[in-house]
Order: C-alpha cells, then structure tokens, then sequence
C-alpha cells in the first residue's frame, strides 16, 4: 500500500513531521521524556481525567509508540480495572484484531505513517476513554520473591500445600521439565476447587518467572515442550505455556464464562509476546488467576457513559491540532528559538501540568 492510499485525517490536525522513527528514542512527538508521558497516560486514567490522558495518548500515537501504548493498556487493565470489569477482556481483544488488521493491510515505510489515519486515532482515543471511566477494583500488588530462599529445597517445604501430586498429572507433558512438576501441580492445586486461593496461585506464578530467570542467568535455559500458540517459533517453549495450560484446564472446569473471558485474555497477553512478556505482564497472569479463583461479576456494564465515549472520539482531531503546533519542518525553527535558553527539565514539566490542566474537547 503506497503512502497516499492510507486513508487519511482531511482536517487542519493532519501531521506533517519532517523527523524520522530513530529521532524518537526515548521521546515522544513533543520532545517529553516518553517515560514520564507514559506515566502521566497512567496517572490521569486513573484520576478519570480523559482529555488529557488522551492527549498523552495521541502524543505516543504521532511518534508511531504503538507498542508503548498498548504495554500500557495491558498493565491497566491487569492491575488496575481486572475483575472490576471483566468483559473488558473481550473489548480489548477486538480493538487489537482491528488495530492489527490496520497494520497488515499495506507496507508502510515505518508506523509514523500511520498517526493520520482516522481509525487509528480514534481506536486509541475510545480505549483510553474507555479505560478511564471503567469500574476498578483494588489494584494487583506483585508477590516479591525472595531469590536465595524460595528456591533453596530445604526450606521450599512450608510452601508445598498440595495434598497429593495429581494437580497437574494431566496437563504435564512428556518433553516438560521434570524439575517444575512440584511447583505446577502446587499451582493447579491452588487454582483447583480444593482450594480457590488466589495469593498462593500468585506466588507460584513468581516463582516459575524467577525460576526461568536464574536458568537464563547461569546459561542454562529452561524450556517445556513447544505449544502450538500464537507466538514466534521461538518462543513457543517458554515455560509460561505450562501455567496457562494450567489454567485453561481448571477454566474449563469453571465454566463457559471463565473459559472464554480467559480465552481473550490469553490472546492479548500473546500481544508480541516475548519472553520478557511474562514479567512485564505479570498482572494480566494475576487477573487471568483471579477469573478461576474468584466470583466473576456479570452485572457490570463494560461502558458507563457512552456519550461520553462518543463525544471524545468524534472530537479526537482537536487535539491532534494542538500536538500539531510542535511539529518540526524547515520553515519552524523559529517557533522554539526564545526557548533555547531555559532549563530544559522545567519547561518541560511547566508544559506537562498545562496539558493536565487544558480541556481541549469542550471549546469545540
């Protein structure tokens, strides 16, 4: 797909940027440090305050962070919203099959090309909006692992619980490593209706991630035998696959529900997976825990307020325009020239409380 055949934004907040991907390490459209960007994302979704965690979003969106965005969303909606709003899961597994059919449809030169496409801004401004108004529920807190003593076998005996070692008889495969059998079957047999006990199930999933992390350390990898998941090749036998065959199995047994809000939540923890993937989506492990464990709420409606969803999107554009103002090209140099002079740091935390201040949406 040439560059004219993407469909683009025909308003005056169409971005025409002169720099390239590589000029955006570590900084997002408008020169902020993309990690206090993402934080402030974070901050001002949990405050409720769409306009500007929208404006932080579409910040990302012009410097072509996809992936930085949707880290985000995933972490959000594992720690923060999880059983709040469980039919989120479902949600989010459609926008990202669009998000992705977008992405396959055409080869573009590098993702910048695609921050003028109308979909994609208002794809990431209703998630966003969705995300911050969303029922939450009390954020996941992750399970610290104590390295030397966790995994010293003489003192790992006041953890194990299991009865017997029949948890996981079924689910363990022929090529699977031997030496993880005890802390699976102490998984399952936490996730299993003999026991339903959510923090314990936790602290083995901690400790199959830092298992996995001192065999790479002492070059000596731990790997299970291959699943067939939607993952690289090369990744299809990490040993995180064991824990969600796992939890599929007991899912099932839980019922349709858990099975399927499972089932999408599998796929966008998938999301251009890694084997870091694990860690860093740790609270998506945690939620995925707590749809077996716990009582799953359906009385919930996944969007309180439509309107409100459909006002932000419909007026996405005005933002746009003001993140359009710090665009770079030849004849705007002259713009940023009576700044050169002032601390850096400041000027940028002097215009991060601006925009967390500014109400783009209602003077349109």
């Amino acid at each position: 797909m040439e560059e004219n055949d993407i469909p683009k934004v025909i308003d005056n907040s169409e971005i025409n940027d002169i720099r390239t991907p590589t000029q955006f390490k570590g900084v997002t459209f408008s020169k902020f440090k993309k990690t206090e960007v993402k934080k402030q994302l974070i901050e001002n979704m949990l405050k409720k305050r769409i306009e500007p965690a929208c404006y932080w979003c579409a910040e990302l969106v012009c410097a072509g962070q996809y992936m930085d965005i949707w880290e985000i969303i995933l972490h959000y909606i594992g720690k923060y919203i999880h059983l709040g709003n469980p039919k989120i899961l479902h949600y989010i597994d459609n926008r990202y099959t669009i998000f992705k059919n977008i992405m396959s449809q055409g080869k573009f030169l590098n993702e910048l090309q695609l921050r003028n496409h109308p979909t994609i801004r208002s794809l990431f401004a209703e998630i966003i909006s969705i995300l911050a108004i969303s029922n939450k529920k009390n954020s996941f807190e992750y399970i610290k692992i104590n390295r030397e003593e966790e995994f010293d076998i003489t003192q790992m005996a006041e953890n194990l619980i299991a009865p017997n070692m029949t948890y996981v008889q079924d689910i363990f495969k022929k090529d699977d490593p031997k030496e993880l059998f005890i802390a699976v079957n102490e998984f399952a047999f936490n996730i299993s209706n003999d026991k339903l006990n959510m923090v314990n199930a936790c602290y083995w999933v901690e400790w199959v991630i830092e298992f996995q992390n001192i065999c790479k350390k002492r070059k000596n990898p731990c790997t299970c035998e291959s699943r067939n998941y939607p993952v690289e090749p090369k990744f299809k036998n990490d040993i995180i696959w064991i824990l969600w065959d796992t939890m599929f199995h007991y899912a099932e047994k839980k019922g349709d529900l858990c099975f399927k809000l499972l089932g999408s939540l599998f796929r966008i923890f998938c999301i251009k997976y890694t084997t870091a993937s694990s860690k860093k989506r740790r609270y998506l492990l945690y939620f995925a825990i707590s749809l077996i464990t716990e009582t799953i709420p359906t009385n919930i409606e996944m969007v309180s307020n439509k309107k409100i969803i459909e006002s932000i999107t419909t007026k996405i554009n005005t933002i746009y325009k003001q993140i359009k103002k710090n665009e770079e090209s030849p004849n705007t140099e002259y713009l940023f020239a009576n700044l050169e002079h002032q601390n850096t740091f400041e000027q940028s935390m002097r215009r991060m409380e601006l925009v967390n201040n500014m109400d783009f949406l209602s003077r349109t």
